[in-house]
């Protein structure tokens, strides 16, 4: 398994700016993994002006969600989004299975997760917004293995 390049947090509004977005680790110095996939967990996510935002920024976001990113497969993400010209910050979670993850991913009522190995979004199914706490996880686990049945047999080139 290939590491991820380190880096500190003075250099990832750089990596924001410059490579369009990041995955740090402030446990590790970790930036970008190469393996699994990228979650966000809902309730974390924080937007800045592109043309406003600051290594301090960055810096009181860490500091305001240091107990969630404590762990060595939890990052601070952060890219820009295009539709909106806005720097986006979350707290997101890196998990190897995608089974897992695409479930991950549509309990957080995330659009996408980020697959690390093959650089790319997989868009994500609605959740279900019906229905009991059980019925919405069943339906998300359904849906999860269901895209990656389809994603097993699309061939990407």
């Amino acid at each position: 398994m290939a590491k991820a390049k380190k880096i500190n947090l003075r250099n990832v509004l750089d990596e924001i700016l410059l490579e369009g977005g990041i995955s740090y680790n402030i446990n590790t110095g970790e930036a970008n993994p190469k393996y699994g996939y990228m979650v966000s967990i809902l309730g974390f996510e924080k937007q800045y002006d592109i043309d406003e935002i600051t290594t301090d920024a960055i810096r009181d976001f860490v500091s305001t969600n240091v107990y969630d990113l404590w762990g060595e497969n939890r990052f601070v993400g952060g890219w820009i989004n295009t539709d909106t010209n806005k720097v986006v910050l979350d707290v997101s979670v890196n998990i190897t299975d995608v089974t897992n993850a695409c479930y991950t991913g549509i309990i957080n009522k995330q659009k996408y997760i980020y697959d690390c190995s093959n650089k790319r979004n997989i868009s994500l199914p609605a959740p279900q917004t019906a229905g009991t706490e059980v019925q919405k996880k069943a339906y998300a686990k359904m849906k999860a293995q269901e895209l990656v049945n389809l994603l097993e047999t699309t061939i990407v080139e």
